[in-house]
């Protein structure tokens, strides 16, 4: 690698135009990147991240950042078991790793919405659609990567793949980022074997507020939420304590006072409120407001976001029956829109 550097230049996080960009490894240095080692490892990586975030996504509500601990996994792994210092291999696998939470952001806030109206989803059911909707999202993406990437270069700052970017830099000087994953995968595996596996303690502590119409707050002591609270940040922490303190001392107290004299149970419940505790009336009413309020978010992010995908359709449109008259460099490499 010609151009060795301890992090990226400034000009990475904006100040010149996104064409006039010159990436960490120029255009020009030829360097292998789709290779049996990135494609493999990346896979794997990818698995693993699915099924790490499918498991925390369903049990929290949210999925953990894949790019930066694949970036940190990737540089080491290749570097220590196959002595390849190569950022651009790592760069390969960190992106599969990557769209391993993707893809199980796409399931577990999907599905689970089938699921709760009544459609009976097997296997298989669930592996075709995961792969249709993984295609589908990398083919829609492919009209708006340039305006997203390069047009708005410096404006919109994608801090978590800054990050990745940052890791792999300094993992292809030496970086200490790997040992640090395995310390914590060692020292979470030890904590979940001794609490969840010989129950030397509890994992969750609870207590019920019986004057307060029996709400109740609740603390799970894992070390996977440790790790997601760290990952995602304060402010992201902060909202979902938010979330959990209106919907179990606002919410749920309110509807059970409201209830009290319904002589009928009140839709989708079977069960007077009166005779439910406050996990039931979570169960019952509270996850289909929060389901709601996701929904609401979806549209409002779609909204603000269609004057830009318009703009990127209507771009990538008019190159239509232009493509192949000019050479293309290695990072403006994608799929035909032809295929879209």
């Amino acid at each position: 690698m010609s151009n060795q550097k301890c992090k990226l230049a400034k000009e990475a996080y904006g100040g010149c135009k996104g064409e006039n960009y010159e990436p960490f490894i120029t255009i020009t240095e030829a360097m292998p990147e789709t290779t049996g080692y990135s494609i493999i490892l990346g896979i794997v990586m990818a698995c693993l991240f699915a099924a790490a975030n499918t498991y925390l996504g369903l049990k929290v509500g949210l999925t953990i950042a894949a790019g930066i601990p694949g970036a940190i996994l990737a540089t080491g792994i290749l570097k220590g078991l196959f002595r390849r210092n190569n950022i651009l291999e790592a760069n390969m696998v960190a992106s599969l790793a990557a769209m391993g939470e993707s893809i199980a952001g796409g399931i577990i806030f999907t599905l689970p919405a089938l699921i709760l109206w009544k459609f009976e989803l097997s296997i298989t059911t669930i592996i075709i659609v995961t792969i249709i909707g993984g295609l589908m999202g990398t083919f829609f993406i492919t009209p708006l990567r340039r305006f997203l990437i390069v047009e708005e270069h410096g404006e919109l700052v994608y801090p978590e793949s800054m990050a990745a970017a940052e890791v792999l830099v300094t993992g292809s000087q030496g970086g200490e980022g790997f040992k640090t994953v395995v310390s914590g995968l060692g020292v979470g595996g030890a904590y979940k074997f001794l609490s969840g596996g010989f129950k030397l303690w509890n994992e969750q502590a609870s207590y019920v507020f019986k004057s307060y119409q029996g709400t109740m707050i609740s603390v799970d002591t894992l070390a996977s939420l440790l790790g997601v609270g760290f990952i995602v940040g304060t402010k992201a922490s902060l909202l979902m304590f938010g979330g959990s303190v209106i919907a179990w001392f606002g919410l749920i107290p309110l509807i059970k006072y409201l209830g009290a004299g319904l002589a009928a149970p009140l839709f989708p419940s079977t069960k007077l409120i009166v005779d439910m505790a406050a996990p039931e009336i979570w169960s019952s009413y509270i996850k289909y407001i929060g389901a709601g309020a996701v929904a609401m978010g979806g549209f409002i992010s779609l909204a603000k976001s269609m004057p830009t995908i318009i703009k990127s359709f209507k771009q990538a449109m008019g190159g239509i029956g232009h493509g192949g008259k000019e050479d293309t460099s290695r990072i403006n490499i994608e799929a035909p829109i032809t295929w879209v």
